[in-house]
C-alpha cells in the first residue's frame, strides 16, 4: 500500500483499508487479473496495480541488494531461483550487477527473506500466516527456499483471487491456505508476516487479527507505517509494543518512510 494516500478519504467498505482499496480501483482490477489472461499477463506494469505494488525504483531494489547481502552474504547465489517470481505479470525489469534482469519488488522480497532467515532462522516445517500478500511474491519467494509446512494467505477476496492465479502457476511444496479476515480462523501460527497492511488498518479490524492471529504466532515480523488519518485511530508502534508479548523494534532499512519501522518477535 502506498503511503501517498494518506490524505484520500473514502467511505471504509473492504478489509485492507488503504484509500485507494476503498475506491474500488484496485480490487476491481485485481478480479480483472485473476479472470482475464491478457490483463493476467501484464498486471503488474498496470498504472492501476502499480499505484500499490511495483512502483520501486531501481535505486530503491540496490538499496535492498545491498541490505540482503549485510543479513546474508551468501543469499544471492540462489538469484535463479529467486527470479522465477519475474515470470509472470510483465514486471518492470532493472539490470544489476552480477545479478542481470530482477525487478526491484523481488529484490525487496528476497531482502524480507533475508531478514526473518537472519531473525529467526530456518523457515523449514513453520506454518505461517500472512496479511496482506499483493499477488503472493513473498509466499512463492520463501517457498522456492524452505519446506514450509502450511501458508495462509490472507486479505481481500479480489487480491486472494489474483494471488491463487499466480501461485498457481508454481509447484510450491507447502498447503497453501487463502482467507479473508472473517473466514480466518482463531489458531496457533509459527510466524506471522505483514509487511504494509495491519498497520494501515482501522483500529476495529486490527483487534480481529490481533485476537485471531498475532497474539497466537509465537514468532511475528510486522513492517510498521504511521501513514494513517486520525479517524482511523490504530495502534501506534508503542501500543503494539505493550499488546505483543516479546516483541521489539528493528529499523527498516532501506526506510521507506521517515516514521516506518518493523516489530518482530520470539
Amino acid at each position: 500500500m502506498l503511503y501517498q494516500l494518506k490524505k484520500m478519504l473514502f467511505p471504509v467498505k473492504s478489509v485492507f483499508l488503504s484509500s485507494y482499496s476503498d475506491n474500488r480501483s484496485y480490487p476491481d482490477f485485481c478480479n480483472k487479473a485473476s479472470l482475464d489472461s491478457k490483463t493476467f499477463a501484464d498486471f503488474r506494469t498496470d498504472k492501476n496495480y502499480k499505484k500499490i505494488l511495483e512502483h520501486l525504483s531501481k535505486e530503491q531494489g540496490q538499496a535492498y541488494i545491498e541490505e540482503a547481502r549485510r543479513l546474508d552474504p551468501d543469499i544471492f547465489k540462489h538469484i535463479a531461483l529467486f527470479k522465477e517470481n519475474d515470470r509472470y505479470g510483465n514486471p518492470q525489469l532493472f539490470d544489476y550487477p552480477d545479478m542481470g534482469e530482477i525487478s526491484p519488488t523481488t529484490l525487496r522480497y528476497i531482502k524480507v527473506l533475508a531478514e526473518l532467515v537472519h531473525y529467526f532462522g530456518s523457515l523449514d516445517g513453520l506454518n505461517i500466516c500472512e496479511i496482506g500478500v499483493g499477488y503472493g511474491g513473498q509466499c512463492r519467494l520463501i517457498n522456492s527456499l524452505y519446506k514450509v509446512d502450511t501458508y495462509t494467505i490472507v486479505d481481500i477476496k479480489p487480491a486472494l483471487r489474483l494471488c491463487q492465479r499466480y501461485l498457481d502457476n508454481y509447484p510450491l511444496k507447502t498447503s497453501l491456505s487463502f482467507q479473508t479476515m472473517n473466514e480466518l480462523k482463531k489458531q496457533r501460527y509459527d510466524l506471522l508476516i505483514s509487511n504494509y497492511a495491519f498497520t494501515e488498518l482501522r483500529r476495529e479490524f486490527q483487534d480481529v487479527y490481533l485476537e485471531k492471529v498475532i497474539l497466537n504466532a509465537s514468532k511475528g515480523y510486522i513492517t510498521y507505517n504511521d501513514v494513517n488519518p486520525e479517524g482511523f485511530d490504530s495502534y501506534k508502534k508503542e501500543d503494539l509494543l505493550k499488546k505483543i508479548p516479546n516483541s521489539r523494534i528493528i529499523a527498516e532499512r532501506p526506510l521507506t518512510h521517515e516514521r516506518n519501522c518493523i516489530i518482530i518477535w520470539d
